[in-house]
């Protein structure tokens, strides 16, 4: 993205005059001269980006400012990178001289960068000025947009039904009811359909549609309302028709020459008194609402408006009711609309429904993509040759001969720009791909895309209300969610996706390999300027051409053939050899689950790296030397199988996530004096011992932390790790896996921190009683997870316990009874019984506080699941079996 390529470099200018500086002195005049047409420059893309249509020349304008500030960025890392190289200072001395070249070079070069795009910029202005006074004007989408016909309308029954009674009951207010949905979700038809309806045009005595833009004007929506209310109104009127006519017209001329103010009186004055509904589709902004509303009477009597927008934020901000998203098309549904679209009622082969029904459900559920789809199929010979073309294909004919592209890029166009590259990062992953929000986001921040802001706490945080605007703007949809708050998974319709990478080529900010179909990827012509690549094929499809991207920053493996049980590759010795030489300023390695054997001491080359994720079970061992990389900030090894970290591991000062699987020894630190690791935020899950515990709380920022203990270790010495632990002043989520000789917590000299909200505690005993008490007694706790713990035949909650515990998981526990004191758990909403094959009863007490919402209930006894559904009846929680009751499973336990 060239807008945040020039924000890149503006950030890092600084530094390379700073060393320019103190080796020849001066310089601040050169950097103040190069910072401000930088500016300038990343202004001008931000503006010119946003607009509907490019002109050519801005087009291509932008694209070679993109691309000075690509070669600019590539100056300033190299010579950071032979800045990091001189670790010491002999090597300080022995490269002074060709150091301080390398920036005279730079600062040389950037100074002709400058003067570049000063030439860029002069010549955008002349031809501006050279342009009629719309030539660059931005040109806005017809707000007489089509409507569905009738017969386009497939599903929605429901829905409508719903809304329909929304619209014609409740409050006598001045009501607003919205639609939300991403582009071409079926937004308009659904308010189109309802617009129509029988019941609703018998209900409201007035009706207007009007459809806006993203650059509206007041006036002219104004205009269309009174416009479209006249047409209804003399519609209605019985009479000549000729005269009819002739009133309509001198009223339509009338309002031509209207200020803003006497349009907003006249659509008022019309209004008033009448039962009246406002459809304004295709919302962008809740201003049009703000410049509106005035002209919209409160008459006591039911009027509604009605809004469409793709943008949840919009609707909150206009309406208090909860807004309504249509579902996706069903595959029975899809292939309805397909044919209705394709054989418009005409006779087909029963052979031709097969491939139909294939690429309707390739549309994913978008009705906007079935339609268009349906049309190209509709003008061609209708033979299983001609719609056999179009599977495995779908989004590429989508994007270059329908409206879709226009449609669906306009909700990317209209992005602020530092939500554009976080979303052209979507194309990363593979169509279908459940993507991992954590693992998102930390790789949204070793790009570099997140800009730290003061009323945020961490960088963590903006980031999570990045990815929260892009499902605000239904751009991404969330495809499971954590038991307490937050998503854990997310997926991106495959339209949408391919357009990321469409555009992320276009801008040269991501390459995708895959096998398959070249001559609609156009792989062939693989781009080695791009500055990220997604390889998402088998490592055998891997060409040396991958090896030579030269200016890439990011190299990612992840797929199928990676992230498969079926299909693994591999990451032989070349491939590294390859990486280190080509890819020297890399700041993410994502290997997916690619057989890794070694890691060679060379990795310790690539000192841009800040993110390391390698998930491979053949790898037993990792170099010392990894332990030189000063910006890693992610080490992700979850799915190694490792012993031991090198004892260099405390001198990661910037690593912010740590993730193994466990039990891995941290090594004692030689320097226990020493501050070590203080910028960590996540480590799991590792083996912990009383000597290195104490450089753990060091890190005052740690939020989650797992801890393994061999089986070795004392119940004393698990007692002392566990004590060190109330010092962490921000600890949330803590997971405890093997402590089978009881874990003892009442000798805690102290509790746990008051800050944690979730423990999860795996093979570890609980016999004691006093144990869970020293649990119940944490009152910021909303999730607890017991899973194959050793408890007593009975488990007891005692009074007043785990006040604000909302979430509750008991997994393979060998309990009988459930004992339940007064006023324990009067917040739970959401309980799990897993494996639980002796259980078979729970405590009345449960269902007291009215509080709980969900139960599942997981391979468990059969007399607990018929007193489940019975309890489900009289108290009306959700209830989930899994397997139902009729199972092979359950049977047995009846016998």
């Amino acid at each position: 993205m060239g807008e945040s390529i020039c924000s890149f470099v503006v950030e890092k200018l600084p530094w390379v005059f700073e060393q320019r500086e103190k080796l020849f002195g001066g310089g601040r005049d050169e950097f103040d001269s190069v910072n401000s047409v930088l500016k300038l420059a990343e202004e001008f893309i931000n503006e010119s980006r946003g607009q509907h249509r490019e002109h050519e020349f801005l087009k291509v304008a932008r694209r070679r400012l993109r691309d000075i500030a690509h070669e600019a960025e590539d100056v300033m890392d190299t010579l950071k990178f032979e800045d990091l190289r001189r670790r010491n200072w002999v090597q300080k001395i022995i490269r002074f001289v060709s150091y301080a070249m390398m920036c005279h070079d730079a600062s040389q070069k950037i100074e002709g960068f400058k003067q570049e795009i000063d030439k860029i910029l002069d010549i955008i202005q002349k031809k501006r000025a050279e342009s009629s006074p719309d030539a660059t004007a931005d040109a806005t989408p017809d707000r007489h947009r089509r409507v569905p016909e009738e017969r386009d309308v497939v599903g929605f029954a429901i829905d409508s039904a719903k809304l329909v009674k929304q619209l014609m009951e409740g409050d006598s207010k001045l009501g607003v009811i919205s639609i939300i949905g991403m582009g071409g979700s079926g937004k308009t038809t659904l308010a189109w359909k309802i617009y129509n309806t029988p019941l609703v045009k018998g209900h409201f005595l007035c009706r207007i549609w009007v459809h806006a833009s993203y650059q509206f004007c007041t006036q002219d929506l104004l205009r269309e309302m009174l416009r479209f209310a006249i047409r209804e109104s003399y519609q209605s009127i019985n009479g000549e028709l000729e005269d009819n006519e002739r009133i309509k017209r001198r009223r339509m001329t009338e309002i031509r020459d209207m200020s803003e103010d006497e349009l907003k009186e006249k659509l008022s004055k019309y209004l008033e008194g009448k039962r009246y509904l406002v459809v304004m589709d295709n919302i962008w902004t809740t201003d049009v609402w703000n410049e509106l509303n005035a002209a919209f009477p409160d008459n006591s009597n039911g009027s509604r408006i009605l809004i469409t927008s793709r943008i949840k934020r919009v609707a909150s901000g206009i309406s208090l009711s909860t807004p309504h998203f249509p579902p996706i098309l069903d595959e029975d549904e899809s292939w309805e609309l397909f044919s209705k679209k394709a054989f418009r009622g005409e006779k087909f082969l029963p052979e031709l429904e097969a491939v139909g029904r294939q690429i309707a459900k390739s549309c994913d559920g978008l009705p906007l993509s079935i339609v268009e789809l349906g049309g190209l199929a509709a003008v061609e010979e209708k033979t299983h040759r001609t719609l056999s073309k179009y599977v495995g294909n779908v989004n590429s004919y989508l994007c270059s001969e329908t409206r879709c592209k226009d449609i669906l890029s306009s909700s990317y166009t209209h992005l602020s720009q530092h939500l554009k590259s976080c979303f052209l990062y979507f194309g990363v992953y593979p169509e279908e791909f459940e993507i991992p929000v954590r693992q998102l986001i930390q790789l949204w921040i070793a790009e570099g895309f997140i800009q730290d802001k003061a009323d945020f706490s961490n960088i963590e945080d903006v980031a999570e209300n990045y990815f929260d605007e892009l499902c605000d703007q239904s751009l991404i949809r969330v495809a499971s969610r954590r038991t307490y708050r937050g998503v854990k998974t997310c997926r991106v319709n495959a339209l949408l996706r391919h357009i990321s990478i469409c555009e992320g080529k276009e801008e040269k900010f991501l390459e995708v390999i895959r096998h398959v179909n070249r001559s609609f990827d156009n792989e062939s012509s693989f781009d080695n300027e791009s500055r990220r690549i997604s390889v998402q094929c088998s490592t055998h499809y891997i060409s040396s051409d991958l090896f030579r991207a030269t200016r890439a920053r990011s190299l990612l493996f992840i797929g199928q053939g990676f992230d498969s049980s079926n299909i693994n590759g591999d990451l032989d010795p070349n491939h590294w050899k390859r990486v280190h030489e080509n890819f020297c300023l890399v700041r993410v390695l994502h290997f997916g689950q690619l057989n890794i054997y070694s890691i060679p001491s060379t990795i310790e080359e690539l000192i841009c790296l800040r993110y390391l994720r390698i998930n491979s079970k053949v790898l037993k061992v990792i170099p010392a030397s990894i332990c030189n990389l000063k910006h890693l900030e992610t080490l992700d090894l979850k799915g190694t199988y490792l012993n031991c970290l090198p004892i260099g591991i405390w001198n990661l000062r910037s690593l912010r996530n740590l993730y193994m699987s466990g039990p891995v020894s941290l090594p004692n630190h030689l320097n226990p004096d020493v501050k070590a690791l203080w910028k960590l935020q996540v480590l799991s899950t590792v083996s912990l011992n009383p000597q290195n515990v104490s450089l753990i709380v060091q890190s005052e920022l740690l939020r989650k932390l797992g801890v393994w203990f061999a089986s070795d270790d004392s119940n004393c010495r698990a007692v002392e790790v566990l004590a060190e632990l109330h010092d962490l002043p921000h600890l949330q989520t803590l997971k405890v896996v093997n402590c089978s000789e009881g874990l003892r917590l009442h000798r805690l000299p102290t509790s746990f921190p008051s800050t944690i909200t979730k423990i999860t505690l795996r093979q570890v005993c609980l016999k004691g009683r006093r144990d869970m008490s020293v649990l119940g007694k944490l009152l910021n706790l909303y999730i607890l997870k017991l899973q194959s713990c050793l408890i007593s035949s009975k488990l007891t909650f005692f009074a007043d316990s785990f006040p604000r515990l909302e979430v509750l998981k008991l997994e393979k526990l060998k309990i009988k009874r459930w004992k339940q004191r007064r006023r324990a758990m009067p917040c739970l909403r959401h309980l799990v019984i897993k494996r639980c094959t002796n259980l078979n009863m729970l405590p009345s007490r449960l269902w007291s506080s009215n509080a709980m919402h969900d139960v599942e209930v997981l391979w468990s006894n059969l007399e607990l699941v018929t007193h489940l559904q019975e309890s489900h009846r009289n108290l009306g929680f959700n209830l989930d079996i899994c397997p139902p009751p009729d199972d092979e499973f359950y049977q047995r336990r009846a016998v």
